[in-house]
């Protein structure tokens, strides 16, 4: 179709756009009910770190196999039927929306979530260099349609997706701090041997050096802390970057420095955080004293998303509740070896953590060499919905 001043718009496929309606009632119960979730399962998370952090051990995961890159051009199809978006407004995002029965139940492949259709549409259009749609709001819009990458890998065919916008993985950057708060750059709360971002961040780096994470780069936190300047670094020149480390994301960096940022480049971003301890709790309201309510709020995991999209970031995953040490080491071994090893989307890769049973994380449990252990007073929901993903479902990893 064509735009103002001959500018072209491309459509990549079809859209059903449906709303509906709210009873305030009903939603004001809802998040009465969210806010009891998230308090219950923050008591029992801070619980079991007292209980059972002395005798947690670090898993490590077997090596999946894979030598090099060997690439190839597929005529395959792409996978599943079409991605579902949420755009709903911020109390409703508070919700566990990906656990509805219509969704559980459905073909999608994917359930993502958007705060408006304008949001959207900036972050499925993007301005190419030396044009001006308007709308585009100055945004590079990349998408690859013309092949399909695959890879031949421990003898299963890597295949990305057609319709999928490619990410080099030679980009991605990585910054960790574990136990740790700005300005109270502390050793760790726990022994090495525990199942710290640490060890957790350190074995994917060493299963994928070979295929994938050989130039990444980046801080991993055993004593010192990241500069504002290593963070600012690492975000400005990043297609994608991985966070795993204690308490939320933007309690380690200055909002106002990174909303002065321009991450339009930076294509995903993964956000394995919102792990407490006494320790850390404590640190964090240290340095959260001479902070202003509005600062602390976008500390939340909507809010922090909010912001992050609003600076450029394409696809956002990241914890929505408190979780444990545990929960976060199963997260990290399944989002990277569908990501890496078997070139799955990002939106994808989310949804089979939504939508994986007891029996299943059991499973998977057992591929690690010391089978994480289930907390059992926190329903199993709480880790299988608590990751969820913001932006573009259909960005995959090369």
């Amino acid at each position: 179709m064509d735009g103002d001043h001959g500018c072209v718009w491309v459509s990549t496929g079809h859209c059903k756009v449906i709303r509906v309606t709210v009873n305030p009632a009903a939603l004001s119960d809802l998040l009465a009910s969210a806010q009891q979730l998230y308090e219950q399962i923050q008591d029992q998370i801070l619980s079991e770190d007292t209980t059972h952090n002395t005798g947690m051990v670090r898993p490590q995961v077997r090596e999946p196999g894979g030598t090099g890159r060997r690439w190839a051009q597929s005529p395959a199809q792409p996978e599943g039927p079409s991605h579902v978006i949420l755009v709903a407004d911020k109390h409703l995002l508070e919700l566990p929306l990906e656990g509805l029965s219509v969704l559980h139940e459905g073909a999608a492949s994917s359930v993502s979530r958007e705060f408006s259709l304008q949001m959207l549409f900036n972050r499925l259009h993007r301005e190419e260099p030396g044009e001006s749609c308007p709308g585009t709001s100055g945004f590079d819009f990349r998408m690859e349609m013309s092949q399909v990458l695959s890879r031949q890998e421990n003898g299963v065919l890597r295949v990305v997706p057609p319709d999928c916008i490619t990410i080099d993985s030679d980009g991605f950057r990585f910054l960790q701090v574990p136990g740790s708060e700005p300005g109270l750059c502390l050793p760790p709360i726990l022994p090495a041997e525990m199942v710290t971002p640490v060890s957790v961040t350190r074995d994917i780096l060493e299963r994928f050096q070979e295929t994938y994470t050989l130039r990444w780069s980046g801080h991993l936190g055993n004593q010192n802390c990241p500069s504002q300047a290593e963070w600012e670094q690492a975000l400005g020149s990043c297609r994608g970057f991985f966070f795993y480390g204690m308490e939320s994301f933007l309690s380690h960096i200055l909002v106002e420095r990174l909303v002065a940022m321009n991450l339009q480049e930076c294509q995903m971003m993964v956000l394995l955080h919102l792990t407490r301890s006494y320790e850390s709790l404590r640190r964090h309201k240290e340095v959260s004293e001479n902070k202003s309510t509005s600062q602390l709020s976008l500390e939340k995991p909507v809010q922090t998303a909010i912001l992050l999209s609003l600076v450029g970031v394409q696809s956002i995953v990241a914890n929505q509740w408190p979780t444990s040490l545990q929960d976060n080491a199963l997260r990290a071994s399944v989002l990277w070896d569908n990501l890496l090893a078997l070139g799955k989307p990002i939106g994808k890769t989310v949804r089979l953590l939504q939508k994986m049973e007891g029996s299943e994380m059991d499973s998977r449990s057992q591929d690690l060499a010391v089978p994480l252990q289930p907390v059992p007073s926190v329903e199993s929901f709480s880790t299988t919905l608590g990751l969820v993903l913001y932006g573009l479902p259909n960005q995959a990893i090369v």
